[in-house]
């Protein structure tokens, strides 16, 4: 993790011991510095931007509420991702928004959205070949294999946060990435290009 990503995470501590104490201020300097990047994360597992809204706003109003009970993280952001996740998928169900065999995935189309991460990386290459090529890559994967990618890459969130986030062993975050990247054999250089151009960019 880099010095800025370190000195983030303990500012999101600070923030969140504050919040325990009953800090408004702390709660809302996190709903600033995370809804939007919690709304794009949803926005992957089911396409109903009001849906998605909600179950953002419901984490941190069920955070808020239990304030003095809910326990202070190793990774705040970590936390709020499984929150959300967990809480998209529950009242998925619950609505019958999502079905049983979409549990916890992405549409694996060719359609990508607006604030993807394919398409972010996408937009970093001008060439069309390997435009078409990579975007091949991506749809190839698996789904989940394709939510371990946005989380180490896109959030820059450790294997150890991914696993607690998917609800997996670190050991399952590790093969699930291994394996995707085997997938890549063919554009492996095109793709690494890229990925580095937008990990530094972000």
């Amino acid at each position: 993790m880099s010095t800025k990503q370190n000195s983030n995470a303990n500012l999101d501590l600070q923030l969140w011991i504050q919040m325990k104490g009953g800090s408004e201020f702390a709660l809302n300097k996190l709903v600033k510095q995370y809804f939007n990047v919690l709304l794009n994360y949803g926005f992957k597992f089911v396409k109903d931007e009001d849906f998605i809204k909600d179950c953002v706003q419901e984490v941190f109003i069920e955070v808020w509420k239990r304030r003095e009970k809910v326990a202070v993280p190793d990774s705040v952001k970590a936390y709020l991702f499984s929150s959300v996740r967990k809480k998209v998928v529950r009242e998925g169900f619950r609505q019958q928004i999502m079905k049983v065999d979409e549990e916890l995935d992405y549409e694996n189309n060719s359609s990508l959205s607006e604030h993807s991460f394919e398409w972010t990386m996408i937009q970093q290459e001008s060439d069309f070949e390997i435009n078409e090529k990579v975007k091949k890559a991506l749809n190839a994967l698996s789904k989940r294999q394709r939510e371990v990618i946005y989380l180490q890459y896109y959030q820059n969130l450790s294997r150890e946060e991914i696993s607690k986030i998917m609800d997996i062993n670190t050991q399952s975050v590790s093969n699930l990435i291994q394996v995707a990247f085997k997938s890549f054999k063919e554009n492996w250089i095109q793709i690494l290009i890229l990925w580095s151009n937008l990990y530094f960019l972000l």
